[in-house]
């Protein structure tokens, strides 16, 4: 991950960490956003691993604007 990356997997990392703990910190909602080849899919490949990882992927949602964009993540539309 570059360092805008690394940053974004980080405030996901702690917060899920804290949820962990039991501190139930307030819903985490984070928007990634960027032109084409810019590392968005890489960004969500590396969280959802992170979530896989401490058994909490229940609770991370993946979602985009266009169905194909949600197909190419494993995720769902917005509006859906």
């Amino acid at each position: 991950l570059n360092e805008e990356q690394s940053i974004a997997f980080t405030i996901v990392a702690e917060h899920v960490h804290q949820l962990l703990l039991g501190n139930n910190p307030p819903q985490l909602l984070m928007v990634v956003h960027g032109q084409a080849g810019t590392g968005k899919t890489r960004l969500l490949e590396a969280i959802t691993d992170m979530f896989e990882t401490v058994g909490s992927s229940e609770r991370f949602a993946k979602t985009a604007l266009s169905g194909v964009a949600a197909c190419q993540i494993g995720g769902k539309t917005l509006h859906s």
